[in-house]
């Protein structure tokens, strides 16, 4: 099968847009439409439909070309929420999923106490939360939200993720200044950042019942 063959038959696939040091995720999908289409909705969830046999190279040329407002409607939409249902999991993923929720429940808030401490910053609550697209996030009141699938990844990976969302404390945006004050604990953030983009989508128990806890 050659490689516009396999391309055809993917009925969806996510990537990501980079704008001022944000990569945002998108999901291509293939519909019965016959034209492309953007749409956003609450959470800052980006869809690209495209038609049944249409060009994936295309779909990703219009979102580069629309990337300045993907990026002012996701600031806009992100910490709006979300109102789509979430289908039920079975009893077998919530087993799987437990111990790594429970160990993400005692890690994380340690090592958001820690860099806090390094910060000189303050938080409100802490939650623990399995979200399809993102990994952390910083409300305007302090409160933290971390997604258990980061015990799946890298500690350094994680601890980038914390520091993230900590720096929002200081920053509320992804200015220069956000990304120098990130930089000022982790260096080398862009390693861990790349890494995330690279590898997310395979952070889950159902591909990853080996990985030890930490």
């Amino acid at each position: 099968m050659s490689k516009t063959e396999k391309d055809k038959r993917i009925i969806s696939m996510t990537y990501y847009v980079s704008v001022k040091d944000l990569d945002i995720p998108y999901e291509i999908e293939r519909t019965k439409r016959k034209t492309y289409g953007i749409t956003m909705k609450p959470g800052g969830t980006v869809s690209v439909r495209i038609p049944m046999y249409g060009s994936i190279s295309y779909a990703r040329s219009m979102v580069e070309s629309k990337k300045d407002w993907i990026y002012k409607n996701y600031i806009r939409l992100k910490d709006c929420p979300k109102v789509t249902p979430k289908k039920d999991k079975s009893e077998y993923e919530k087993r799987l999923e437990a111990p790594y929720r429970k160990a993400a429940a005692d890690y994380i808030p340690k090592r958001v106490a820690y860099f806090a401490e390094l910060l000189d910053v303050t938080y409100g609550k802490i939650s623990i939360r399995d979200q399809k697209t993102r990994w952390g996030s910083c409300s305007s009141s302090g409160n933290l939200n971390f997604n258990y699938r980061l015990m799946l990844a890298p500690p350094k990976v994680l601890d980038y993720v914390v520091i993230h969302e900590l720096c929002h404390r200081i920053e509320m945006n992804h200015s220069p200044k956000f990304w120098k004050c990130v930089e000022s604990i982790m260096p080398d953030y862009r390693i861990q950042r790349q890494w995330l983009k690279e590898n997310g989508s395979k952070l889950s128990p159902l591909v990853q019942t080996e990985r030890p806890i930490l």
